[in-house]
Formats: structure tokens, sequence, C-alpha cells
């Protein structure tokens, strides 16, 4: 197939357009809502990243053209919006960047890689393509109070660290925070101390208990 006439397929194009249509229609039981456009978006997802498994990406990216393309076909046909066109685009490559998934790729193989990595929505796919989704939950928090540097793209389209250092919480917030931190911390600390008196005191007491029952039965 050349690269410069590649489009989306009839089939996968109709699917993601029906399944488009089922997530602007859904109403009702906010849960529901929620769990059924995240399975509805994760099947578009599997379908997009089917349908471009056998092209090379360059620098970690779709070729220009290819791009341009897939995109006109997911804003026409494909009944998406730009905005949401362009999220699936960049999210389906960062999938098969992420998962090495090949030439022939199935939309069925795609949902088994989704399963076995834990991701159930959107949300979670962005993570999990974007690189942060190793980070340990410390590491999220202490990035949004301290900062954390940018990050950029090498030449194979790998999450690299970038230039720049982003500040989380400014001087004068980054101050308070170390003080109710500090307070806090000694809160939990004689909360803790004063639990592990209760124990022992609580303790002590069933020991007395018990030689109180043996010397009852001399």
């Amino acid at each position: 197939m050349a690269t410069q006439t590649f489009s989306l397929s009839t089939q996968a194009v109709t699917t993601i357009a029906a399944n488009q249509t089922t997530i602007k229609g859904l109403k009702g039981d906010a849960k529901m809502v929620t769990e059924q456009v995240n399975a509805t978006k994760l099947a578009t997802y599997a379908e997009l990243i089917s349908a471009i498994s056998g092209i090379t990406l360059t620098k970690g990216n779709l070729p220009r053209t290819i791009s341009k393309r897939v995109r006109e076909d997911l804003t026409t046909d494909g009944n998406c919006q730009d905005a949401v066109a362009k999220k699936y685009l960049e999210n389906s490559v960062g999938a098969k960047r992420q998962f090495g998934f090949g030439d022939n790729t199935t939309p069925t193989a795609v949902m088994a890689v989704f399963n076995d990595q834990g991701i159930t929505s959107e949300a979670k796919l962005a993570k999990a393509v974007s690189g942060e989704g190793e980070k340990s939950a410390a590491l999220i928090l202490a990035e949004k109070v301290m900062g954390k540097w940018s990050t950029s793209k090498d030449d194979n389209g790998n999450v690299v660290q970038g230039k720049k250092f982003k500040d989380g919480l400014d001087d004068e917030e980054l101050a308070l925070f170390f003080d109710k931190m500090n307070a806090l911390q000694a809160a939990r600390n004689n909360y803790r101390a004063s639990e592990a008196a209760k124990a022992a005191q609580e303790a002590v007491e069933k020991d007395n208990d018990t030689v109180n029952d043996v010397v009852d039965q001399l």
C-alpha cells in the first residue's frame, strides 16, 4: 500500500462513525454512561490503531501526509469533531509506538493489550502513552507540589526529559505547604504514639487478667 494514497478503510470509518453516534446519544445513569463512553472510545481506538498498524512511523509519528489524511477521514465520514479526531490520532500513534503494534494487528489484539495493561478509559490510555503510566502516586504528588521537568521526544518518538523545569506551587504556597505538612506529620506521630500506648496498656491489662484467672483457679 503506497503511503501517499493511504486512507482509512470504509469499514474502519463506518465503525468509528457509529461509535461516535453512540457516544453522543448516551444518556441516563452517570456511572453507566461513563462506563459505556469509555468502552466505546476504546473500541474506536482499537479500530484506528489496527488501521494504522502497518504504517512505519517517522521519528515516532505518522508521515505528515498520512496523518493529515487520517484526520480528514475522521472529521468527515468518521463523524468526529476536529479536536476529537486530533486526540484519537495522537493517542493511537502513541499506543502504536508504546506497545509496538505491528502490521496486521487486529482490533481484538489491541483490546487484549488494553486489558492486559489495565487501560479502561481514554484517560488511562493517554497517560500510558505519555510516559506517565509508571509514575508512583508519591512521585505524582511530589511533582504537583515541587514541579517537574518538561518533556520532549527523541528521534524515535520516545518521551524524554526536557530542558525546562516547571514549578508546582509558587514560593509562598510552598512555604505554607511545608508548614501544614509539618503540623500534620506531628499530629500523625502523636496519634500513632497514643495508639501504641493504648495498645500497650491493653496488653498489660490482658496479662493481668490472665494472671488473676490463674490465681483464682489455685
